[in-house]
């Protein structure tokens, strides 16, 4: 949607092409029993006045149709660890992260400060973050081999610091021991700036692009896959082909779902053997369990923030989703559903897509038996570890739907029912927003960060390529 509005800003006639029957289905949310519940949404990072996000949503225009909901500044998240009983409030504002944590480690001042300036010192060398940076890709792609991990031992010998410091790789799937410090940089760092969730959640900010795709003439084709992208004799984009039957020509064409899904798009020679193997056995991250819940009265404990629960193991394992429910972490959040009045509460929970793998060719409401009871088995463990963990939770909140790896992969349209699509790993180079092809350009949050921020960057990277960086660069100064 970004790229699509980026261009017709620029004046292009521009097609988006959606093979859902609704634009964003993950980040637009779902109701059930008349209730609306977030699935994509949970709170965004960098939407204060002036901070990234909020530079990006003013050039887009769509600031004025979203309205911000601030979390909590003095602690935004509740990091609490099962094993030592201690909790962990983590503020936004850098010199108040630096405070708190030296509160919490007193012994601990050197390393504190040493990670707080690593992480500021990658957002201020992003020109996609800092847009008073002069524009180059080696800043913009963040190919540092450092892993959060490596800075991690160097810095400190405190296992639960480290924790502390690696909890939001649960915001992009990357293990610390295989993500890069700068993409954690990046997304750690935009939450520190500031951490904003939207009145009416996702749907609000799916219903502002529509707006402003609507504004600006985008011809949106929903319930249409792309079947094949046409190239001529020197490798060029000539036109696209859809499911519903349709054919248009184009000399220009970004592809911004899953990079796999490029194999069997194109033509066998569009790409060399070793380009295409890469694509197939590029990793993504690992999935989840997810249950939605109701409260009719607001929760204190989610009032303004999200609670993490670490049972105390191994994040490496937790984010792999391999331990059972009693050891794994927990992500949970709350929204307000303004129509209903209720409180909506997401809980998210690693999980492993290998025991879902001999189901993996059925589709969304037309599973096998055998799923089915393992659905309703695991998710009830799930929920009963939520009530073990929070009791308080017992007699407020009513589960009434959950989600497996399979919902993911049908519903984010990713091979394994990967969150974040690809995995952002030191083990691995994720494509680049531009192939070998001429006219077709990549973006997505598999190319630069995941995320909604992640994928906003990347739609300006490749509109960039296209339009020209520094012409971009300057319109978003404008809005500093």
């Amino acid at each position: 949607m970004t790229t699509a509005l980026l261009l017709a800003k620029s004046g292009a006639k521009v097609a988006l092409v959606e093979k859902f029957p609704l634009l964003s289905p993950t980040v637009r949310g779902y109701s059930k029993n008349g209730v609306h519940f977030d699935t994509g949404l949970h709170y965004l990072g960098g939407l204060g006045d002036g901070d990234p996000l909020d530079i990006y949503f003013k050039h887009l225009d769509i600031i004025s149709l979203i309205k911000k909901k601030p979390y909590n500044p003095g602690g935004y998240d509740l990091f609490s660890v099962e094993t030592s009983q201690n909790e962990y409030e983590i503020p936004s504002g850098f010199d108040e992260l630096k405070k708190r944590l030296t509160d919490y480690f007193p012994n601990e001042a050197d390393a504190i400060a040493q990670f707080s300036e690593a992480i500021q010192s990658t957002l201020a060398a992003s020109p996609f973050l800092n847009f008073d940076m002069k524009f180059s890709l080696e800043a913009a792609l963040h190919e540092d081999g450092q892993t959060l991990k490596e800075f991690l031992d160097y810095l400190t010998d405190n296992e639960e610091l480290k924790a502390l410091l690696s909890y939001q790789t649960l915001l992009y799937g990357s293990s610390p021991d295989e993500a890069l410090l700068t993409t954690h940089a990046l997304v750690a760092g935009s939450y520190t700036l500031s951490t904003h969730t939207l009145e009416n959640g996702g749907l609000a900010l799916v219903k502002a692009y529509e707006t402003r795709l609507k504004e600006l003439n985008v011809d949106v084709m929903c319930n249409a896959a792309v079947t094949h992208i046409e190239i001529d004799e020197s490798r060029s984009v000539t036109g696209v082909s859809l499911s519903n039957g349709k054919e248009f020509s184009t000399r220009s064409c970004i592809w911004t779902a899953h990079p796999r899904g490029l194999v069997d798009a194109t033509p066998d020679n569009a790409f060399r053997p070793a380009f295409k193997k890469r694509l197939l056995t590029l990793e993504d991250t690992d999935s989840a369990l997810i249950l939605f819940g109701v409260s009719e009265t607001p929760l204190p404990e989610l009032e303004g923030r999200n609670l993490i629960l670490w049972p105390g193991q191994d994040f490496a394992d937790n984010l792999k989703g391999l331990l059972p429910p009693e050891e794994s972490i927990i992500y949970i959040s709350a929204a307000e559903d303004t129509r209903s009045g209720k409180t909506t509460l997401t809980a998210i929970m690693p999980q492993n897509f290998k025991t879902y793998a001999s189901w993996a060719d059925s589709r969304h409401n037309n599973r096998p038996k055998e799923y089915e009871y393992h659905k309703r088995s695991i998710l009830a463990v799930f929920e009963e570890e939520i009530f073990r963990r929070i009791p308080t939770f017992r007699n407020l909140v009513t589960f009434v739907d959950g989600a497996t790896p399979l919902t993911i992969k049908d519903f984010c349209a990713t091979p394994t029912g990967s969150l974040y699509g690809l995995r952002h790993s030191v083990n691995q180079f994720n494509p680049a927003p531009v192939t070998k092809m001429t006219g077709l350009t990549l973006a997505g949050q598999g190319i630069v960060a995941p995320g909604i921020l992640g994928a906003v960057v990347s739609a300006y990277l490749t509109c960039g390529i296209i339009l020209g960086h520094e012409p971009l660069h300057k319109e978003l100064r404008q809005h500093t």
